[in-house]
């Protein structure tokens, strides 16, 4: 991954600039206070970092910070996650990430909204930063792993490990699942319920019929006087209906009945269907006691009230419900015993992964330690010796059961002590140790002032490494000292101006007469003829 172009707008004391960065090593210098730190916010902008209000100029209410960004054919990891995010590369190869803060906020890719954390994915491993105030991150476990996993190609066991471990963390959550559903007060209050609506009895339809049946027995007198009455009159009524639609036929063969003798036909029917349909219940319970009768409804209905059912069927539709529920709770119990031996398989594997893992890491640690000593002699830290100790730890964690930690012994001494025993300079100096031994390749490393503590002779060793370094990573360094700007292949300078009581600051690349310039003017005098001639003579250096 190359950052080809970093595009600035209304971002603090920048009004809009456009920054063009070497494929290799490229420096950027300044003035103490011009606004070098600028990069490290754009940096972190483009890994998810988030932005904070406080970085809008005042030019208007929104900040943007874009990135254009070449990703070489050989970047599969970076190409698989463009993939999987569904990423379109313009001629295969190019996107445009962007950074909107201040008065709305969003991140884009090629103009289509992200997440912060799909950028984090995105790009996150692939810009590293360091400096003397970042040195935090060594005294971060899974940082300490990573370092040494990434330097002996560990990614492939990892890989595996990981798997292994997500699939245990999968089989624990669905066993605590199930034993947060298994309740046996649940339980036990279901069957009491199941049994007492099994004990009723019920049908469907039985409310209704036992209602009509009450209502019968205490209406039984006056429902039959009333119902021999309406029969008698049923009959006279149908009998004098149909008389009438006779006659009035009649008189419609002799004189104009405006259609009456349809109308009364019509009548007589329906009385006559009325005749037909009518008639008294006839309930067959001739046996069964009234008083059992209003009992059995008192039961039915308190059932009903206890239940929130509007009717029988609703009830029994409950009744049904509970008896799944109570099912699926009485299962809880073997599914928790069947996933405990599936957890207990996937555990073995995993163990035997994590001892792979092991194994891999103690072998790779000497290897690591030589290197890093390596870089720390180069970086003046002569007679340091260094340990690279992996210790088990009896937590199966997210990179295995291995903690890394680093210790260090500067005075010749048989004692050795944490990394956190190290000066703000020797820490600066193994952290640039740390990053220049990784074996990855396709990733932008800035680094921050990371010299800053280191002196001069120091400082060529270390600006020679970084610039063998960015043969396989794009190298963004931010100095004061002269040796490492002149190793660069392009060198930016920031310039602070004030005018009108405003600041304002810029980034612009120097050409070959201006870096000599800038040299000079970091050794401490821009119109020095000696420091002129100094500086003319490192850039041929390189």
């Amino acid at each position: 991954m190359k950052v080809e172009k970093l595009f600035l707008r209304n971002f603090l004391i920048i009004e809009k600039v456009a920054i063009e960065l070497s494929n290799g090593m490229t420096t950027v210098t300044g003035e103490t206070g011009s606004g070098k730190s600028l990069f490290i916010s754009a940096m972190k902008a483009l890994k998810g970092h988030r932005i904070t209000k406080d970085l809008v100029g005042r030019w208007n209410d929104l900040g943007e910070i874009s990135a254009e960004i070449i990703i070489e054919k050989e970047d599969s990891v970076l190409r698989e996650k463009c993939k999987k995010y569904s990423i379109y590369l313009e001629d295969n190869s190019r996107m445009v990430v962007k950074r909107v803060f201040g008065g709305k906020t969003g991140a884009y890719i090629n103009d289509s909204p992200v997440s912060i954390a799909l950028l984090g994915d995105l790009l996150g491993d692939h810009i590293e930063i360091g400096s003397q105030f970042e040195n935090r991150e060594l005294f971060k476990k899974d940082y300490r792993l990573s370092v040494l996993d990434t330097f002996i190609k560990n990614s492939d066991k990892l890989k595996e490990y990981q798997e292994v471990f997500h699939e245990m963390k999968k089989f624990k959550g669905a066993i605590s699942e199930l034993r947060s559903a298994d309740d046996p007060g649940k339980r036990d209050y279901l069957e009491y319920q199941i049994d007492e609506l099994v004990k009723l009895e019920t049908w469907e339809g039985e409310d209704v019929e036992l209602s009509q049946k009450i209502s019968f027995v205490e209406n039984k007198s006056k429902i039959l006087t009333l119902g021999k009455e309406l029969d008698d009159i049923l009959d006279s009524a149908t009998d004098k209906a149909q008389r009438a639609a006779d006659i009035i036929d009649d008189l419609a063969k002799l004189s104009d009945v405006k259609g009456l003798d349809e109308r009364m036909k019509s009548v007589a029917i329906e009385f006559s269907d009325i005749k037909r349909s009518f008639s008294i219940p006839d309930y067959d319970f001739e046996d069964e006691d009234p008083e059992d009768m209003k009992k059995r409804y008192d039961k039915v209905s308190s059932m009903l009230m206890k239940h929130s059912s509007a009717d029988i069927t609703e009830l029994l539709d409950k009744l049904e419900k509970m008896q799944f529920e109570l099912e699926d709770l009485n299962e809880v119990p073997e599914k928790i015993l069947k996933l405990t031996k599936e957890l207990k398989k996937v555990q073995n594997i995993l163990d035997e992964k994590a001892v792979v893992l092991r194994e891999t890491r103690l072998e790779g640690a000497p290897e690591l330690e030589k290197k890093i000593s390596g870089y720390l002699k180069k970086f003046g830290m002569e007679g340091v010796d260094l340990k690279v100790n992996v210790e088990k730890t009896d937590i199966f964690g997210e990179n295995g059961v291995d903690d890394v930690k680093f210790s260090i012994n500067t005075t010749g001494s048989q004692k050795h002590s944490d990394i956190s025993t190290l000066s703000g300079g020797e820490l600066s100096r193994f952290l640039l140790s740390v990053k220049l031994v990784d074996r990855e390749k396709g990733r932008l490393l800035l680094f921050d002032e990371i010299d800053s503590s280191i002196g001069g002779e120091t400082a060529r060793d270390v600006s020679i490494e970084m610039k063998k370094n960015s043969k396989f990573n794009q190298i963004v360094v931010v100095t004061h000292f002269p040796q490492t700007a002149a190793s660069a292949d392009e060198h930016l300078v920031v310039d602070k101006k004030v005018v009108g009581g405003k600041v304002f600051a810029n980034v612009r690349k120097l050409n070959e007469n201006e870096k000599i310039k800038e040299l000079a003017r970091m050794m401490g005098d821009s119109n020095s003829g000696r420091f002129n001639d100094t500086a003319s003579e490192m850039l041929k250096e390189g």
